[in-house]
């Protein structure tokens, strides 16, 4: 039995998946630009102009939240990403359909949520891969008849 509708709406939940990931790198890479930084600045005090009196966040201590986060959603997506091609090789030649749609649902729901719903499509995609490795059932071939 061909997976193939399996594997591409795999391979689409993982493009989904290193889209996220890509931003996570990208958004990294620029936090250390003082453009960033100013920018960063520039909102924090905008924020505090709109606040009545409340607490100061220290631009650092912003910088390291978002550092942090980012971090963690590089790693969600990255485990994403990792365990959609476990699921891939998996499907192909039909060896463990039922071990690849538990772990596509498991992906799906709990990559969803670590992300924060930032992967919410690529969780979808996974769901229904999964759904479907589970689901389908090999084609049975009748028996020919055997002459007596």
């Amino acid at each position: 039995m061909s997976r193939k509708a399996e594997i591409i709406i795999t391979i689409i939940g993982m493009v989904m998946f290193t889209g996220l990931l890509g931003l996570s790198i990208i958004f990294l890479s620029v936090q250390g630009n003082p453009e960033f930084q100013q920018m960063l600045q520039e909102s924090l005090n905008e924020t505090y102009s709109q606040m009545e009196g409340g607490q100061t966040i220290d631009l650092n201590e912003m910088a390291n939240m978002i550092s942090s986060f980012t971090t963690y959603v590089l790693v969600a997506s990255l485990i994403g990403v990792g365990l959609g091609g476990l699921s891939i090789f998996l499907l192909k030649g039909n060896k463990k359909p039922k071990t690849s749609g538990i772990i596509l649902i498991v992906t799906a729901v709990i990559g969803t949520i670590a992300t924060l719903f930032l992967s919410f499509f690529g969780g979808i995609a996974y769901l229904i891969a999964g759904i479907m490795a589970l689901v389908r059932k090999p084609k049975v071939s009748e028996p020919e008849p055997v002459d007596v």
